[in-house]
C-alpha cells in the first residue's frame, strides 16, 4: 500500500511538475489532490482557492462558504442545491472512529403550534341604521368625572377572598353569602368544540359619549350602528374568548328597537331559542352599560387603569328571589358572579365594581349561569368599554378554567 502511495505522488509530480510547484489556484488544487490521494493532508493555512485567507486550520471543520464556487448567495445562506455548485477538492476527514455511533444532526427548531381559536357564532347582526352627524354635538352642557369605585367600608358590603366585594341589598345574611361564594358553580363538562358562553344585549342600542371632560346634553345615547353600541363590546368579549380557545355565541339582535318597553320579554324569547339550539352553553351574560348622573347634572364615568390604559369599570348584577320571582336557583347564579368577581380582582385589581345582589330578575330565572353586566356608564368612551370587553373575555376564560379544575 505504501508503494502505491509513492507511485501516485511520483506520477502527479512527473505529469505536472510546473503546476505542482506553482502558487496558482490550479497548482493548489492539484497539490491537494495529490496529497489527498496519498493520505497526506496539506495544512489549510495560507491562501485558499479564490485567493481568500483561511480562517480555520482544522482539517475536519466545515468549509466556509467561500469554498463553494459559482454561488452568489450570502455567506449565511446555503445553496438550494448542489447541482449547479462546484465544490473544490479540499480534503475532509471524519471525527468518528472505531465503533463510535454517528450522532444525527440537531433537530430543527419547531415553533409551538398556535392555540386553537374558539368559534364565534354571530347571530342576527344588523346593518348600521345610524345616519347621525355626530360632529354637530359640540356644546358644553356639563362635566364628566372619571372615577374609580374602590372598596367600601359600609356594612352593606361583604368582602370576598380576593378582596373584591358584593353589595348585599337583600335579607340574605352576609355569612350565608360568604359561604356560598366559596363554592364555584357547577358548569358541568365543557365541550371545546361547542359554545360555552352566550353574549346578548337586551338594550342593544345603548351607546357611549366621546372621550373628554365635558359632554353635550343633546348627544344621542343610543345608536343603531353595531360599531358604536353594545354590540361592539360583545364583539370584544367573544374575540377575547376565542383567543383563549373558548367557543361562544354572540346574539346581536336589537331587542330595544323600535320600542324600548318590552325588551326583556323579547330578549328572553331569543335567549331560550338559542339555549335550545346550543345546549352546551353554560354562561349567559346580558351586556349593558350603566348611566350615572350626579346631583349637579354632571356624569361619572367609572374607570380603572389597566396596563397603562383606561378601562371602564364593570358591575355584575346577580338577582335574588324574594319568593315571587320564580328564581329557585338564584344562588347558583350568585356563585358564578363571585367566581367572576374573584377572577377579575386577581387579574385586574379594581376593574370590577362591587357585585350588586338585589331583588331583580333580568331573565336570570330562565337558566343557571345567567347574569347581567353593566360595562361602564354613558359617560365612558366606546374605547374604554371595548377595552373592558377584551378584559372580560380573559376573566370569563379564567373562571371557566377554575371551575373545571375544581370539578376534577
Amino acid at each position: 500500500m505504501g508503494k502505491l502511495k509513492s507511485v501516485l505522488i511520483g506520477a502527479a509530480a512527473v505529469c505536472c511538475p510546473f503546476l505542482i510547484g506553482t502558487s496558482t489556484d490550479i497548482g493548489a488544487v492539484l497539490r491537494a489532490a495529490a496529497y489527498c490521494s496519498a493520505g497526506v493532508y496539506e495544512p489549510l493555512s495560507g491562501i485558499l482557492p479564490g485567493g481568500e485567507p483561511s480562517s480555520n486550520n482544522l482539517p475536519n471543520s466545515e468549509p466556509p462558504s467561500s469554498y463553494l464556487q459559482g454561488s452568489n448567495l450570502p455567506d449565511d445562506e446555503p445553496p438550494k442545491s448542489t447541482s449547479d455548485t462546484q465544490v473544490s477538492a479540499l480534503p475532509q476527514s471524519s471525527t468518528v472512529t472505531g465503533n463510535a455511533e454517528v450522532q444525527p444532526p440537531d433537530a430543527p427548531t419547531v415553533d409551538e403550534p398556535p392555540v386553537k381559536l374558539g368559534r364565534v357564532i354571530t347571530l342576527n347582526r344588523p346593518e348600521s341604521t345610524d345616519d347621525t352627524d355626530y360632529t354637530q354635538f359640540t356644546a358644553d352642557s356639563g362635566d364628566i368625572w372619571r372615577y374609580n369605585f374602590g372598596k367600601s367600608k359600609s356594612t352593606e358590603y361583604i368582602t370576598l377572598r380576593s378582596g373584591a366585594q358584593v353589595r348585599n341589598c337583600t335579607d340574605v345574611t352576609a355569612s350565608e353569602l360568604l359561604e356560598a361564594s366559596k363554592t364555584p358553580p357547577d358548569l358541568g363538562e365543557i365541550d371545546s368544540e361547542q359554545p360555552t358562553v352566550l353574549i346578548y344585549h337586551t338594550h342593544t342600542s345603548e351607546s357611549f359619549l366621546p372621550y373628554g371632560e365635558h359632554f353635550d346634553a343633546d348627544y344621542p345615547l343610543r345608536s343603531g350602528d353595531p360599531e358604536r353600541n353594545m354590540t361592539a363590546v360583545g364583539d370584544a368579549i367573544c374575540e377575547s374568548l376565542s383567543r383563549r380557545g373558548i367557543a361562544s355565541v354572540h346574539d346581536c339582535t336589537v331587542y330595544d328597537d323600535p320600542m324600548f318597553t318590552g325588551a326583556y320579554y323579547r330578549s328572553a324569547d331569543g335567549m331560550l331559542k338559542i339555549l335550545e339550539k346550543y345546549p352546551s352553553i353554560k354562561i349567559i351574560l346580558d351586556i349593558h352599560r350603566d348611566g350615572i348622573i350626579n346631583d349637579d347634572g354632571s356624569l361619572t364615568a367609572p374607570v380603572a387603569e389597566i396596563d397603562g390604559k383606561n378601562a371602564a369599570q364593570f358591575m355584575i348584577i346577580s338577582g335574588c328571589d324574594d319568593g315571587d320571582m320564580d328564581m329557585p336557583d338564584y344562588m347558583e347564579n350568585f356563585k358564578l358572579a363571585c367566581l367572576l368577581q374573584n377572577c377579575s380582582e386577581e387579574a385586574y385589581p379594581d376593574l370590577a365594581r362591587a357585585v350588586l345582589f338585589d331583588y331583580r330578575n333580568y331573565n336570570q330565572g330562565l337558566s343557571t349561569g345567567a347574569l347581567l353586566i353593566e360595562v361602564g356608564s354613558h359617560g365612558n368612551s366606546l374605547d374604554e368599554a371595548v377595552y373592558t370587553g377584551e378584559l372580560l373575555g380573559n376573566i370569563i376564560a379564567n373562571a371557566i378554567e377554575k371551575s373545571d379544575a375544581a370539578s376534577e
